[in-house]
């Protein structure tokens, strides 16, 4: 079984996340990052998230590996 990577939030990345999350004229996909990240960060489970933001675990567990690895910069950019 795999295990999903941690995610441990800085004080400028989760403001800079949250601005994004509730961001009313930010583009879909970049709210929508914003909030898997967040909520990876809060410790939710990939199936937990996907549910609640109505998505595939798959893109939670692709989204969570990438911030992981690349931090907001992927968040933003991808």
């Amino acid at each position: 079984m795999r295990v999903a990577p941690k995610i441990v939030l800085t004080e400028e990345e989760r403001a800079l996340l949250e601005r994004y999350a509730r961001g009313r004229s930010t583009p879909m996909r970049l709210v929508m990052r914003a909030h898997i990240v967040l909520r990876a960060a809060a410790g939710e489970q990939n199936c937990e998230i996907a549910q609640a933001l109505s998505t595939t675990r798959r893109a939670v567990g692709r989204w969570r590996t990438r911030f992981a690895q690349l931090r907001v910069a992927v968040v933003r950019h991808a």
